[in-house]
């Protein structure tokens, strides 16, 4: 199976998979794909599902794919072919463990969500920031096992549209809540809540374990 990306769409999709790498290069990757578009979800460790989609061109060579990869190596292979032609099938499979039972190996439902609230990105960030502050200070000179509660604290917290704040901090450290008049949407469907963005969408299951920040606020 092969896809074809334009450039902004490749250089999208490789800054998505270099962000979190930063944060664990182990990460599991699951790549759907349909005659339009390749989509990508992945499971940082924020305690979120996050979810981006881009097109592809035509292709002759194309058939519908949803396979779980190593994220590194759908990178390399981002890196090396990008504006060519891409085949993920042909990168080794990577397993989901256990613990990720609220991550790629469960994916959030496509229907049943209800009316959506909306505001504009720029209009959230503060808040996300403020956050981040207060983390820094609630958390200088504490041991990481110190940091990781006060995370917890803070991020575990109800925000806008009743999403906890860790679903907006990692919208912001992913590019997907930027400083500009962009409009995003928050809703819910059972025990999944989403937020929507142009660049992005973030899920978190209200049942999951709550998240364990093992380097408290990622950067």
């Amino acid at each position: 199976m092969t896809i074809r990306l334009a450039e902004p769409e490749a250089m999208a999709l490789k800054g998505f998979c270099r962000r979190q790498l930063r944060w664990d290069s182990q990460l599991p990757a699951r790549l759907v794909t349909t005659g339009t578009a390749i989509g990508m979800f992945t499971a940082p460790p924020m305690g979120v599902l996050v979810f981006v989609a881009v097109p592809v061109l035509p292709h002759p060579d194309h058939a519908p794919l949803d396979v779980t990869v190593s994220l590194a190596a759908w990178a390399d292979l981002l890196r090396d072919r990008s504006t060519g032609d891409l085949d993920p099938a042909s990168l080794a499979r990577s397993s989901v463990s256990a613990a990720a039972t609220t991550g790629i190996g469960h994916l959030p439902p496509s229907e049943g969500w209800q009316v959506p609230m909306f505001a504009l990105s720029g209009d959230l960030v503060p808040i996300v920031d403020a956050a981040t502050s207060e983390f820094e200070v609630r958390s200088s000179g504490f041991t990481p096992r110190g940091q990781e509660t006060v995370a917890e604290d803070i991020w575990g917290r109800a925000s806008w549209g009743g999403l906890p704040l860790r679903a907006l901090h990692a919208a912001r450290q992913l590019g997907m809540l930027a400083n500009d008049s962009s409009r995003v949407s928050a809703t819910t469907c059972g025990p999944w809540k989403r937020l929507s963005t142009t660049r992005g969408q973030v899920f978190v299951h209200s049942t999951g374990p709550a998240a364990r920040l093992s380097l408290h606020v990622v950067r």
